[in-house]
């Protein structure tokens, strides 16, 4: 191997992780897991983790690895700085802890950057989607609605986000904030902006709150943040409610549950009554798609939802949501397979617009 001063591939990262070189090289793993020098877990997508025989001899040569890793990419790792977040030239994410917070030698997470993206023909092979899902997503892309994507760890949201980008025009200008870059947008207006944390006492470091502010001078048409997990949630609001089309990802387990997650994020970044913060999120979401992993492993979209303001129900502001497809689950079998079917249900309020310029990207099936 030709000599390098910065690790720009997986396959450098194998030749030091040795004895996980063949899964490093396997097209179909999409994440290894390593929990000290003899615990070793993979992923491969739609399926659940998976135990692997592979070791090191002791942890101390784990720990070198590491070690050697953090060399390369230049970032600290030692009893100060015990944690590592990287990113490789690939898109490919590497994440290292070390003592003190991790006291059985060493932890390694490897998210893998796919040399084939997936696609929305792949999500309804996966059986994901149906071909209604995906008119309903495009449509609500190419008519600018505000979307939040709600799902949970390894659910695809990111790859999800990555499909949706894919409808926006090629004519519009494209922010995306991320802690570390894992969107590839083939759009010739796109900016990807990234985090920067401060690793020594004068450095200085900038947030996605910082990045979300800044992008609002780049004037884009769409604000991309991969994940919102705290205060920017205010900013990003604002930047829904004053002309930007947006989309972002969160942890929840359904739609009701992503408006009670954007709400107590929200108010980390600003002191508000709850009334309030209702009505600014409800003024700045449209839509919010819910992804959801299945006791077998299978990923679906669950739910599309249109959110259509507030009621009052009992004196309180609650948000009135409105379903306009989903996955309904009809049972499952003796070996835990699940089975179902996707449902078109209600149509959304948008479709009552007057602007034709929205009516010609709305499907047959929401024709009046």
């Amino acid at each position: 191997m030709e000599h390098t001063d910065t690790f720009s591939s997986l396959d450098q990262i194998g030749i030091v992780l040795n004895p996980i070189y063949d899964l490093i090289i396997d097209t179909s793993v999409t994440d290894i897991f390593i929990y000290g020098k003899d615990k070793v877990f993979i992923k491969r997508f739609g399926e659940g983790l998976k135990p692997v025989k592979r070791s090191w001899e002791e942890d101390i040569d784990l720990i070198v690895a590491c070690n050697t890793i953090a060399q390369h990419l230049k970032k600290k790792l030692n009893f100060d700085y015990p944690i590592l977040d990287g990113r490789l030239d690939d898109g490919s994410r590497i994440n290292i802890l070390i003592s003190p917070v991790y006291s059985s030698g060493a932890c390694i997470s490897i998210r893998k950057f796919p040399e084939t993206r997936l696609t929305f023909s792949d999500f309804i092979e996966f059986g994901s989607i149906d071909k209604v899902g995906i008119d309903i997503l495009q449509t609500i892309v190419k008519m600018g609605k505000n979307i939040i994507i709600s799902g949970g760890t390894g659910t695809g949201k990111t790859t999800l986000l990555n499909l949706l980008c894919g409808f926006i025009s090629d004519e519009n200008i494209i922010v995306t904030i991320e802690d570390a870059r894992e969107l590839d947008i083939q759009n010739p207006y796109w900016s990807p902006l990234e985090t920067k944390k401060a690793y020594y006492e004068d450095d200085t470091s900038i947030s996605l709150r910082d990045l979300v502010k800044n992008s609002l001078r780049m004037f884009p048409k769409w604000i991309i943040l991969g994940e919102v997990r705290s205060g920017e949630v205010f900013d990003l609001m604002r930047a829904f409610n004053s002309g930007h089309s947006g989309m972002s990802s969160l942890h929840a387990n359904n739609c009701e549950d992503a408006m009670f997650a954007l709400e107590n994020m929200f108010l980390q970044g600003m002191e508000m009554r709850i009334e309030a913060v209702r009505h600014v999120i409800s003024r700045a979401v449209d839509v919010v798609v819910q992804i959801t992993r299945f006791p077998d492993n299978k990923i679906r979209i669950t739910d599309i939802s249109e959110l259509r303001g507030i009621e009052q129900i009992n004196g309180l502001p609650q948000y009135k949501i409105n379903k306009l497809y989903g996955f309904e689950l009809d049972g499952i079998d003796n070996e835990g397979n699940t089975s179902g079917s996707f449902k078109l249900k209600n149509n959304p309020d948008f479709i009552n617009t007057p602007d034709s310029i929205y009516n010609k990207h709305l499907p047959a099936f929401w024709q009046k």
